[in-house]
C-alpha cells in the first residue's frame, strides 16, 4: 500500500463518499499514514481510549476503508454461551454461562414476580472506565428497585395502620391506583455479559448483530415459558453494540410469541457494525 502510494500523483483527501467509491489509499492517505497504520487484530480499545475523540475517530476511519480493499466486510461472529449474572441485593451475585441461567433461576423464590431488566453490555470490561460505566447502569436500577420496594412497604404500612381509610368502588379509582402501582414495581435485574466476550476491535466490527440478537431473543422466550414470566414486564436494554443485539432479539421474540416485550432501550447504539458501516 506504501509503494501504491507514493506511485501516485495525489495524496489529497477525498470526501466520504469518493472514498467509499474509490477506495484507493494513496488519493486520501500520506505514504507515512500508510506505514502508520496498524493492523486491525493490534488496534485495542485502551488504545483508542487514551486517544482525543479526533483522532481516534480518524484511526477507525482509516482502518475502515483500508479493511474494504478488494474484499467486503460481513458479521461473522457469533458469542457462544455468554457469561450471565443476576446481582442480588446483599452484593451477591448469580452467575453461570447463559445456557444454564435458567435453572439456577428457577430456584430463587419470587424471581420475576415484578419487572425483569435484561441487561445486554456491548462494550468490553479491558478498561477501567467501561467497567465503571457497567458497575453505574446495574447500581442505577438496584437502587430504583431498593427505593420503589420501601416506598411499597411504607405505603402498606400506613394504609393498614390508617382508620380512616374508605373502600375504592368506582372503576376510576381502580384504574388509578392500578397506575400507581405500575409506577412503583420492584424488579430483578439479568446482565446478558457481551461485552465480556468482545475483547478485540475486530470482534466489534464482525459481530453479527442479527444471529446474536436473534439467540437471545429465543432465549427470552424460553425464560418467560419455564418462569411464566409475562412479556408485559420486560424491559430489554442494550448498551453500544449491545443495542442492536437488544432490538434484533426483541424482534425475534415478538416474531415467536407474537408478543412485544414492555419495553426495549438502547443505550448510546454503535455505528461499528459491519453490516451498516
Amino acid at each position: 500500500l506504501a509503494v501504491a502510494a507514493m506511485a501516485s500523483p495525489s495524496s489529497s483527501r477525498l470526501d466520504d463518499s469518493s472514498v467509499n467509491q474509490a477506495l484507493k489509499p494513496s488519493q486520501w492517505l500520506s505514504p507515512q499514514k500508510l506505514e502508520s497504520i496498524q493492523a486491525v487484530d493490534d488496534l485495542t480499545l485502551d488504545r483508542l481510549e487514551n486517544m482525543s475523540l479526533e483522532k481516534g475517530a480518524e484511526l477507525l476511519q482509516q482502518v475502515y476503508h483500508l479493511s474494504q480493499i478488494n474484499h467486503d466486510v460481513e458479521p461473522s461472529y457469533v458469542p457462544n454461551n455468554v457469561q450471565v449474572y443476576v446481582p442480588k441485593t446483599n452484593g451477591e451475585k448469580i452467575v453461570a454461562p447463559i445456557n444454564e441461567m435458567i435453572q439456577l433461576l428457577k430456584q430463587q423464590q419470587n424471581f420475576g414476580k415484578d419487572e425483569v431488566t435484561i441487561i445486554v453490555t456491548g462494550l468490553p470490561k479491558t478498561s477501567e472506565t467501561v467497567k465503571k460505566a457497567n458497575r453505574k447502569l446495574v447500581q442505577a436500577y438496584m437502587q430504583r428497585y431498593n427505593l420503589q420496594q420501601q416506598q411499597q412497604q411504607g405505603q402498606k404500612y400506613n394504609k393498614d395502620s390508617s382508620e380512616e381509610n374508605r373502600q375504592r368502588t368506582s372503576s376510576e379509582e381502580d384504574y388509578s391506583e392500578q397506575a400507581k402501582n405500575a409506577n412503583t414495581q420492584t424488579g430483578d435485574i439479568i446482565v446478558i455479559d457481551m461485552g465480556s466476550e468482545l475483547n478485540s476491535f475486530k470482534r466489534i466490527a464482525l459481530l453479527d448483530t442479527e444471529t446474536t440478537g436473534a439467540k437471545l431473543g429465543r432465549w427470552i422466550v424460553q425464560l418467560c415459558q419455564e418462569l411464566q414470566i409475562p412479556h408485559e414486564t420486560i424491559h430489554l436494554i442494550g448498551q453500544n453494540i449491545g443495542a442492536h443485539v437488544a432490538g434484533a432479539a426483541a424482534n425475534e421474540f415478538t416474531r415467536l410469541t407474537g408478543h412485544k416485550l414492555r419495553r426495549v432501550t438502547g443505550l448510546d447504539p454503535s455505528n461499528i457494525v459491519a453490516k451498516g458501516l
